[in-house]
């Protein structure tokens, strides 16, 4: 029998783990209810043409009624994003939202889903990092007390927590080699945010060299399956010609990005800098990056399958390749990024990588420094003025900075994302007897 002494400082990590997490819920079920992005009031818009027209949504999804805060915003998501939407009105029935108005009740309501993923993000992490409880601690709280997870989901508040913890639980599960559950969450993923798909192509071609083709058929038709069963009822109405338009044509063509606080693609960013300074016409070099990404990503697919590169990396690879190289990135689309950093650098043997992996989990959170936040405590009714004290205390209301503050930031976290990729392929090899044994038996 262990000494009550050393069965004490064995639950230690866990009391540590419960007093994070308790904190983390803390400071993001303060700020859900007092501030909101303009994503907010648009969301309760959709929610409501959910409400009205139930499967007819994508049909009235350009955001052109007048129930929209913002007309002809119309950068729709899939079928799980609407479904969330539509369970986050029921428990805000009554809630009244317009162009300068956001409902506490509907902040709380929409908020709740995110914060409830932000927050099993940081248990999953705990769970599945290998190692000593300490370890566990450590790499859990460096997303559950990332700045940059708490703006996303209790201050602007997007889905793409959501779509991190899916994600996470596909790649947890794949290593753990329960394959069948990693596809379907990573189905859900893709039901979540369009932008996973860039993970999950090269996870499924990266799963090609550890499973026979059998399973990766099987694994393949569960994806399909999962996206048929959420899609499908949307298009027995005769929307599908809708619905693909809603959700793989909603993306802006090509341009200079404005303002640059929220560009974060170092090439589109440094490109409309250069123009905006200088005056030149760059706006073809971006046009070009879309097909400089292209071919990136199915260069990058072949030497993955080639070289043999883990799934771990491999999904990682999908979503740093996207915000490297494509011309427009938002904030949120950084969130999926740490929790798979934080997750890589927890497995890696090689120090270097863990360096990149750590900085890019970390680096994020930087911008929340650079922005002045208290912006959306303030920017709709009702305002929460009193927050100002808090947050300036906590450098969080500064003043915008110049422009090339926030092109540098893009140039850089553009270099870590493409020093990632380009390290795994010449330098970050698993080791023989480190990679999976190839899949041969049914999970």
């Amino acid at each position: 029998m262990k000494p009550p002494s050393r069965q004490i400082r064995n639950f230690i990590p866990y009391i540590s783990f419960g007093i994070i997490i308790a904190l983390a819920a803390f400071i993001r079920i303060w700020a859900a209810p007092l501030s909101a992005g303009p994503d907010v009031n648009q969301f309760w818009a959709f929610a409501k043409i959910f409400q009205e027209h139930g499967l007819d949504f994508y049909r009235y999804a350009g955001a052109n009624g007048d129930i929209f805060p913002v007309q002809g915003w119309s950068f729709n998501y899939p079928p799980v994003w609407l479904l969330i939407l539509g369970i986050s009105l029921a428990f805000a029935p009554q809630s009244v939202v317009n162009s300068s108005f956001i409902d506490i009740s509907w902040r709380f309501a929409m908020k709740g889903p995110l914060i409830f993923a932000d927050l099993a993000i940081g248990g999953v992490i705990f769970w599945a990092v290998p190692g000593s409880k300490y370890k566990k601690l450590l790499f859990a709280s460096l997303w559950l007390l990332n700045p940059a997870a708490w703006y996303e989901s209790a201050v602007f508040g997007q889905f793409d927590t959501i779509a991190a913890l899916f994600l996470l639980l596909a790649l947890v599960m794949l290593v753990k080699k329960h394959d069948r559950i990693a596809f379907l969450f990573a189905g859900l993923a893709l039901l979540t945010k369009q932008h996973t798909v860039f993970s999950i192509i090269l996870m499924i071609i990266a799963s090609a060299r550890i499973m026979n083709y059998r399973y990766l058929l099987r694994n393949f038709l569960i994806i399909a399956g999962v996206s048929i069963i959420f899609s499908a009822p949307f298009w027995v109405t005769g929307n599908f010609g809708d619905y693909c338009r809603s959700i793989f044509y909603s993306s802006a063509d090509p341009a200079y990005q404005y303002p640059l606080m929220f560009c974060f693609n170092g090439l589109a960013s440094l490109l409309s800098y250069l123009h905006n300074i200088f005056g030149w016409e760059t706006i073809g070099l971006i046009r070009w990056s879309v097909g400089l990404a292209i071919a990136a990503f199915i260069t990058t697919g072949v030497f993955i399958y080639l070289k043999r590169i883990t799934p771990l990396q491999a999904i990682l690879i999908g979503i740093l390749l996207f915000v490297a190289l494509f011309y427009r990135i938002n904030y949120q689309y950084l969130i999926i990024i740490i929790p798979l950093a934080i997750y890589a650098a927890a497995q890696t043997s090689y120090k270097s990588e863990r360096a990149i992996t750590l900085a890019l989990a970390i680096f994020p959170a930087i911008w929340v420094w650079l922005f002045n936040d208290y912006a959306w405590f303030i920017n709709f009714s009702p305002k929460a003025i009193h927050t100002e004290v808090i947050l300036s205390r906590l450098w969080l209301s500064n003043a915008d900075l110049p422009d090339y503050v926030y092109v540098t930031f893009s140039v850089i976290l553009m270099c870590l994302c493409l020093t990632y990729v380009i390290m795994v392929f010449v330098r970050w090899h698993r080791k023989p007897q480190d990679v999976i044994e190839k899949i041969t038996v049914e999970f």
